[in-house]
């Protein structure tokens, strides 16, 4: 008698985790032809154009060849501080890398710094040129951005585009982000 009750227990208790709603973040007013997408745990959502496809958990891109992408952009919230090394340790995150970087150094020229509403919240882009730091990228059109969601969440993300005209469609996808509640 005293298992079948233990058993009953531990199976509503089951139940009820499967069944409890997790955060999901609403459908973002998407230009024309374009179209809403979500990560892959549904707390971010962002348009994107008629031609880009998942291409992570939470990232978006434009197919080449293979298994590359000719454009790309991924979207992510970053516990701070500790998840602070995946943007380089400092806040806001640069394309070029700090004066003191020993290897898989980055700079950047072209570059414009935009102040930008993602998720609601202002945030800091910058795009440019990038050589070095990713195997291939010799003046490299790229998006870096950053934006305090909270005392202890940040958001970043970063992309690359074949054209540096592209890189507008990127600023323009970042400027639809939207967050489910609780993350904002």
């Amino acid at each position: 008698m005293r298992s079948s009750v233990f058993c009953s227990s531990a199976l509503v208790l089951l139940l009820a985790a499967c069944f409890r709603s997790r955060p999901v973040a609403p459908a973002p007013d998407c230009p024309s032809l374009w179209r809403a997408a979500w990560s892959s745990d549904s707390t971010t959502s962002l348009c994107i154009p008629p031609d880009f496809v998942v291409a992570g958990a939470s990232a978006w891109g434009r197919p080449g060849v293979g298994t590359s992408f000719l454009d790309f952009l991924s979207v992510e919230l970053a516990s701070w501080p500790r998840d602070s090394m995946r943007v380089g340790g400092k806040w806001p995150p640069h394309i070029a890398s700090a004066t003191n970087c020993l290897a898989d150094c980055a700079t950047a020229d072209s570059l414009t710094v935009h102040v930008d509403t993602i998720a609601g919240k202002e945030g800091r882009t910058e795009v440019g040129l990038a050589s070095g730091g990713e195997p291939g990228f010799r003046r490299k059109p790229v998006l870096q951005a950053g934006w305090i969601v909270g005392d202890s969440v940040r958001g970043f993300a970063q992309g690359w585009t074949k054209r540096a005209a592209t890189l507008d469609t990127l600023r323009a996808m970042l400027r639809t982000v939207r967050l489910a509640q609780g993350k904002s």
